[in-house]
């Protein structure tokens, strides 16, 4: 199934949606400074064919840095979002961007 890229801006809607496609997971959440990196708490939900979504109310004009939580245990970036950044733990944190 072919998704939007990850992170998508629908300025229309004014929400943002986050995609990741993950085959063998049975939770996925995101977390980030909107949410206070709070885990397991704005979880996905499965769309089909392996793909996850999660629609968030648009966010505050800024830069803010956010990791996948794939079954409360394994953090990953959004490999769909070019923009990273390490994050101190041998990894990456991804960088979504508002404008307004």
């Amino acid at each position: 199934m072919a998704h939007q890229p990850s992170p998508y801006i629908n300025k229309e809607r004014r929400t943002i949606e986050f995609y990741i496609q993950n085959d063998v997971a049975g939770q996925v959440s995101v977390a980030g400074p909107f949410d206070h990196w709070a885990q397991n708490v704005l979880l996905f939900e499965p769309i089909k064919n392996g793909v996850w979504k999660l629609e968030l109310p648009m966010l505050n004009k800024g830069r803010y840095l956010y990791k996948f939580l794939i079954d409360s245990r394994s953090w990953v970036e959004d490999i769909d979002n070019p923009y990273r950044e390490p994050d101190g733990f041998n990894g990456f944190n991804s960088v979504l961007f508002i404008q307004n």
